[in-house]
């Protein structure tokens, strides 16, 4: 399984390369019906208001007629596939004005299947990359993971990842849908006009390169910001985290004034951010305003003059209308392209880790199993900042039996606890069981028959019972079995697309061959019969008693 790609576009095409190429098929397939769209106002205003299609006198056309013709090489015939229809001048411009409008909605069907298939890929792609880091997050080595703070891995993979996903169904789609779609509206006042044409082209490639230009403090900015935000929640955790500490030197003053410093600087990087944005936002609108004003004063010229007839002329105009919001959502697709490119780099660095390698299977685990010998030479440990936890330790350990590591609170019995469990991986000398080295065993393997039970034990939000067989929930549960239900096998089609895991949390995860029992009950007979040796049997009883029964339950 391979770790993240560093490159934002890489990971999105080759996660969703499928899917893209089918909206951009149907990018294409929209061209010919939105040109045809722009060229509809000028035969509704030429041949239908003006009539220019009723030659001397006619008071029918006839319309809509379709003839194919071959070209030379291939005969020059041509056949009449429709033969039209007789209609008079005002019923024309009725089934013009009703074709337009017919294209309006086919042009909106295909925005809508674009935009809704864009969104869906991007919900998939956020999916698989909050998935993907929390995959990393768990190849991280226990040395490693101790020092992130839990608020800031959470906001990274919840929030800062949020407006990736919802730019990823735009990063290939967006500018090809809107480019085709300005080059198309600046194609058509092209073949209108050359002037009126060139003149839109130049104002558009003026937007297209100044816009940018401004923006790049915008991005500058974003950066500090993202920084800043997430440095604040981290702050904010610590907090929280350190509450009793606070309230018992009531040190609530000093923490105030440091949230508050923190927040004013994050205001006034946010008010250089605002400042900068509506600066751009106002040159763009100014620029894309100066268009129609050239178009008005000399297309009106130029169909004054008769070079260019009042139908080229609305048309144009009503070309020009939808080429400007194209090439200024492009701009705010560049944007937002550097923004989430920055954020993705700065995501995927902190959770940059290799995928730990697959390691051994134990030679002998029945062996291992009841009679294990752990052999301990030379173990140092050190921590981050290099101070000795432990030197040189040496011992031999031989089942069955027990063995108490004796000593002053911070001597080091603690750190060769942890060693032994793989709870710290960054050790120097060597650690074998029944000979072989457990830094080349699989977790997986080592778990079956090492563990480590500290005074700060992990306790997860959920029942006793899913506390105590945690551990037996290592190996996936079988997925072959009866045909699945709907709403199942709809989870697991979408799990497999998002490059999720098919098996689910209530699946049967259980290893009861690991426990010693045969099935769920007799693992509770076994829990309930741990918990009286324990001495825990009346504590489970009054806890039970303030529990809740809820519908449903057996």
């Amino acid at each position: 399984m391979a770790k993240i790609d560093k490159s934002f576009f890489r990971y999105v095409w080759r996660n969703s390369r499928r899917e893209q190429i089918t909206i951009l098929a149907v990018v294409l397939a929209s061209l010919p019906l939105y040109f045809w769209s722009l060229d509809l106002p000028k035969s509704i205003v030429n041949d239908a208001i003006q009539g220019r299609a009723f030659k001397n006198g006619s008071a029918t056309i006839k319309a809509f007629k379709i003839v194919l013709t071959l070209p030379d090489f291939l005969g020059g015939q041509s056949y009449e596939i429709f033969r039209g229809l007789d209609l008079e001048r005002v019923t024309y411009l009725f089934a013009l004005s009703m074709v337009f409008f017919v294209l309006v909605l086919i042009n909106g069907g295909f925005k809508w299947l674009i935009n809704l298939q864009k969104g869906v890929m991007g919900e998939r792609m956020l999916r698989r990359l909050r998935f993907d880091l929390v995959r990393q997050l768990t190849w991280f080595a226990p040395e490693e993971i101790r020092g992130m703070k839990p608020a800031e891995a959470a906001s990274m993979i919840n929030n800062e990842v949020e407006p990736i996903g919802v730019f990823i169904g735009d990063a290939f789609v967006q500018p090809a849908f809107l480019g085709t779609q300005a080059l198309t509206a600046l194609a058509y006042i092209l073949v209108q006009s050359v002037w009126l044409g060139i003149a839109a082209g130049g104002i558009v490639a003026v937007q297209g390169v100044i816009i940018p230009i401004l923006r790049r403090e915008q991005i500058r900015l974003g950066k500090r910001r993202q920084i800043a935000s997430r440095q604040l929640a981290g702050r904010i955790g610590e907090i929280v985290e350190s509450s009793p500490a606070i309230r018992a030197h009531a040190t609530d003053l000093y923490e105030r004034s440091e949230i508050g410093s923190r927040l004013g600087s994050l205001f006034f990087i946010r008010l250089d951010l605002y400042n900068r944005k509506f600066a751009v936002k106002f040159l763009n609108n100014l620029l894309a305003q100066l268009t129609p004003f050239f178009f008005y004063t000399v297309g009106g010229y130029l169909a004054l003059k008769g070079r260019l007839d009042v139908g080229q002329l609305v048309a144009v105009i009503a070309a020009y209308r939808d080429l400007p919001p194209p090439v200024k959502e492009l701009i705010d697709w560049d944007q937002q392209r550097n923004d989430v490119t920055v954020k993705y780099e700065q995501i995927i660095e902190q959770f940059d880790v290799d995928q730990p390698e697959e390691g051994e299977d134990l030679a002998a685990p029945d062996a291992i199993e009841h009679c294990p010998k752990i052999t301990v030479d030379a173990l140092s440990v050190v921590d981050p900042h290099g101070t000795p936890l432990v030197e040189n330790v040496t011992f031999s350990i031989e089942r069955p039996g027990h063995v108490t590591l004796a000593g002053p609170p911070g001597s080091g019995g603690e750190i060769v606890a942890r060693a032994l469990a793989h709870q710290i991986t960054r050790w120097r000398g060597s650690i074998r069981l029944n000979g072989q080295d457990i830094s080349r065993l699989r977790s997986i393997s080592l778990a079956t028959v090492m563990a480590y039970a500290g005074p700060e034990p992990v306790l997860f939000p959920s029942t006793i019972r899913d506390n105590v067989v945690y551990s037996l929930r290592r190996t996936p549960p079988q997925l072959s079995g009866p045909p699945l239900a709907k709403e199942e096998a709809k989870r697991r089609h979408e799990a497999e697309r998002s490059g999720n895991p098919l098996e689910a949390p209530g699946d049967d995860w259980l290893d009861f061959a690991a426990a010693g029992v045969k099935d769920a009950v007799e693992l509770d007979h076994r829990i309930l019969e741990l918990f009286a040796l324990l001495g825990f049997d009346d504590d489970i009883y009054r806890l039970g008693l303030l529990g809740k029964i809820r519908a449903g339950d057996d």
